[in-house]
């Protein structure tokens, strides 16, 4: 369907392109002759000259109008158009998206992706306990020796984890996925927190390919995905999802401190930060090349460029200068270009006694907003930067 839409589109074009260049070319044919000049300013102009000017500028008016529209149509033609897989992610990640702790709007991040990292706990083998065990049999009972004591329980029934704040890393697992769309299928129903439909996880994984092809595959990542993670991976009918109950998702930890740190200030509110943060294991959900995947890393770096923020903030204000600036510094490489980590770091560099770091972390400011917007700093950063060095100067509005 939507192929079939991109070329009526096309034709459509064609024709009005060539409708249009057709007029063009008849213009140039009925293009009217140029008027005569007086022979000096100071004489009047005939009634002739003036007619001949107005005709000759309503023909390039009418020429300059045809160029206009020709390249509207050549833009119509080869624009893209969200597809429908698009649209239906997009709507339901926006349902989605939850505002931060103060409401400000912050400038998405987009950050590279990395492939997945699978880590699992290394566990004791078998054959390592079997010798113990026999030795025991063969000597009759006795008191255990220390070595016996100190043997680690069986983790086989370790709660099972899913981490995605960063690459994605399943715990507890006895094997690791083969596939990719298997390590996406989870990412995905651990992220909606929600059971999903089959056809939406198709175009979810598989977006803008035909279901009929897509089944088979799709049908593999489940069966991969139910053997990794047991009766945590769930199955109605139609409907997927993930049993939180049974699994650790730190997106989910990760949410509970959020909620806690904008029901709470001060010391306990620093805390809460700080434990969010350090759930950060890189950039989130790297490794999981997808529209949904891309949408959500946005909103979770931009939580977490407030955090940094945030939490500098109140160390600058209890006289932590150096951790202020190591927080700040770690915000502004997530987004060179948000002016708020920077104006934090500046203010710790001040604290500091860095003037010279000021004024270049400053200008490196400005540059790099003149590059990639075109635009100056914004008042209150200039306001801060020059009462930083001491100036007086009133910045206009």
């Amino acid at each position: 369907m939507i192929g079939r839409t991109r070329i009526a589109r096309r034709l459509e074009a064609t024709l009005a392109v060539t409708a249009l260049l057709l007029a063009l070319a008849l213009s140039w044919e009925l293009r009217p002759a140029l008027p005569q000049l007086p022979p000096s300013f100071s004489t009047p102009l005939p009634s002739a000259t003036i007619t001949a000017t107005l005709k000759l500028a309503a023909w390039v008016v009418f020429v300059l109008l045809d160029l206009v529209l020709i390249r509207k149509v050549l833009q119509f033609a080869i624009r893209r158009e969200p597809t429908h897989t698009e649209l239906r992610l997009r709507h339901a990640f926006a349902q989605h998206e939850l505002p931060s702790l103060d409401g400000r709007d912050w400038r998405a991040h987009a950050a590279p992706l990395a492939p997945p990292v699978l880590r699992l706990p290394v566990r004791r083998e078998r054959a390592e306990r079997e010798p113990t065990a026999l030795h025991l049999q063969r000597h009759g009972p006795r008191e255990p020796s220390p070595s016996v004591e100190a043997a680690p329980t069986d983790t086989s029934n370790e709660r099972l984890g899913v981490l995605l704040l960063g690459p994605l890393e399943l715990r507890g697992c006895k094997k690791q996925p083969r596939r990719q769309a298997t390590a996406e299928l989870i990412a995905y129903l651990a992220v909606q927190r929600r059971p999903a439909s089959r056809d939406e996880l198709l175009e979810a994984l598989w977006p803008g390919d035909d279901p009929r092809r897509s089944a088979g595959r799709f049908y593999q990542a489940v069966s991969e995905a139910r053997k990794l993670l047991g009766d945590a991976f769930r199955r109605d009918r139609d409907m997927y999802a993930l049993d939180h109950r049974q699994l650790r998702i730190d997106l989910d930890e990760f949410d509970r401190l959020r909620s806690e740190a904008a029901a709470t200030m001060g010391k306990q509110q620093r805390e809460l930060l700080d434990r969010a943060l350090a759930l950060f294991r890189g950039d989130p959900l790297a490794g999981i090349d997808a529209l949904w995947a891309d949408t959500e890393a946005r909103r979770l770096t931009a939580f977490r460029i407030e955090f940094l923020e945030r939490a500098g903030r109140m160390r600058l204000e209890s006289g932590d200068a150096s951790g202020a600036l190591a927080l700040a510094e770690e915000a502004a490489a997530a987004d060179p270009s948000n002016e708020r980590p920077v104006q934090l770091a500046i203010e710790a560099e001040a604290a500091l006694g860095r003037r010279e770091a000021v004024v270049e972390r400053y200008e490196r400011l400005r540059r790099n907003l003149d590059d990639q917007f075109g635009l100056e700093p914004s008042r209150d950063t200039k306001i801060l930067y020059r009462r930083l060095l001491g100036q007086d100067a009133t910045i206009a509005t």
